[in-house]
């Protein structure tokens, strides 16, 4: 097995993120199976990938590996009306869609039995977030006082704001008699973060400083029970990661530049009534309100960007709910689907503090399907789509341009954002 290993750590290590989000900036879920249940996976053990979802289930799965190929592609549609008063009237007015692209991810899972009731495993799987608006969408104020066509932030040139994290978790599971297994993985972490064409929100050089790197170390825990020969219980939980800080972003970024990863409880259930039909129900709660980057108040000018304790994005922590069905129609040929509901990850009034992180989604739905080519092999696929759902709310940008050319903040001035989002993949699956 050391080639095998080295050949997964080394494609961990290229497995690009995803500059796009599902629930906040985290994937839905993880592996194509999960993916097709809408997310479902704390009490699944059919494939390797728990090291992302619940760790403790791995035990069951016994000697597999596999990848998970991925193209997502999100669409956002950003609105103003500035209502600015003459002469300035029709200023920083802009209907202006994102540059959709298919963006490709990659996530890999093995597990390998190293004793009897122990296997350990490890998984490569990432999150991120942003989007990317065209140059020259929006009528904007110059220094000279003349209109000047900018982004939709007013900056020059493209509107970029992106965050990628990669994680590799090296996982042990541990059978406890018949019903019962726990497991941990250890969460190493690396992050990337760019922003452009925001120099109006980041004065001072903080825009448009390339792609700069952070790093940190956390870990996730799990527990596993199955109740009875139909009913199977999970849980899974990791505090916050505390990451190295962004130092080329540490004036625009809360504390210095620190971008941690939020805490993450996930519990769910699996409901087998017959042998050929499954229920996932799962609960997540991720904590993006105590990461202080996304958490903390949007900006009001009471404290600068990148302080202890500066301005976020006013998110919230997320609740979301995950129900998935899976039926085997065939020895051969399994049958999925799912749907996940989401609380806001943002207040409507923080609408135009999100501009470049437009995590709108409130519903997925979700497809899958398997097909065993032999009793050693499995090809799976998936489809989700997150349709757009609106925020609108009071524009930050034009009650700030209204009191630089009125002397009198405008507080008329509204902004909207929607994204929609598709992602599609495919994942091979090998039995030892």
């Amino acid at each position: 097995m050391t080639t095998t290993w080295r050949t997964l750590v080394s494609a961990a290590a290229l497995c690009p993120a995803l500059a796009a989000a599902d629930n906040g900036y985290f994937q839905i879920g993880y592996g194509a199976e999960a993916r097709g249940l809408a997310g479902a996976a704390a009490a699944s053990t059919r494939d390797a990938f728990g090291g992302a979802s619940n760790p403790a289930t791995t035990v069951w799965v016994g000697d597999r590996m596999e990848g998970n190929f991925i193209a997502t592609r999100g669409d956002t549609r950003m609105e103003r009306t500035a209502n600015m008063p003459p002469p300035a009237a029709g200023l920083l007015d802009t209907r202006t869609d994102s540059l959709g692209r298919w963006e490709p991810l990659a996530e890999l899972a093995i597990s390998r039995v190293i004793a009897p009731g122990l296997s350990a495993g490890l998984v490569a799987y990432s999150n991120g977030a942003g989007t990317y608006f065209p140059a020259d969408s929006t009528p904007c104020p110059s220094p000279t006082g003349a209109v000047q066509w900018a982004n939709a932030a007013c900056g020059t040139g493209r509107s970029i704001t992106t965050i990628k994290q990669l994680t590799v978790a090296p996982t042990l599971s541990k059978q406890l008699g018949e019903r019962w297994s726990v497991g941990a993985s250890l969460l190493l972490t690396a992050q990337q973060f760019k922003a452009e064409g925001v120099q109006p929100l980041a004065p001072q050089h903080l825009s448009n400083q390339g792609v700069a790197s952070s790093f940190g170390v956390g870990f996730r825990i799990g527990a596993y029970w199955r109740a009875s020969d139909t009913l199977s219980l999970g849980a899974a939980w990791s505090p916050r990661t505390r990451m190295g800080r962004i130092k080329a972003y540490e004036g625009l970024l809360a504390d210095h530049g620190r971008l941690d990863v939020p805490m993450n409880l996930l519990v769910g259930l699996q409901w087998s009534p017959t042998e050929a039909l499954s229920v996932l129900l799962d609960y997540q709660r991720i904590g993006y309100a105590g990461v202080a980057g996304l958490g903390n108040r949007p900006f009001d000018g009471s404290v600068l960007r990148g302080a202890a304790g500066g301005p976020g994005n006013g998110w919230k922590d997320m609740n979301v709910v995950k129900l998935g069905v899976r039926y085997q129609a065939t020895p051969a040929l399994r049958l999925s689907a799912g749907v996940s509901a989401n609380s806001a990850a943002y207040a409507d009034a923080a609408t135009s503090d999100n501009l470049n992180s437009p995590s709108t989604f409130r519903r997925h739905f979700t497809l899958g399907l398997g097909y065993a080519t032999s009793a050693r092999t499995e090809w799976s696929a998936f489809y989700s789509l997150a349709p757009a759902h609106r925020t609108s709310g009071p524009s930050a940008l034009a009650a700030a341009v209204g009191a630089q050319l009125n002397g009198v903040s405008n507080p008329w001035g509204g902004e909207s954002l929607a994204t929609r989002q598709q992602s599609l993949g495919v994942q091979y699956a090998v039995r030892f």
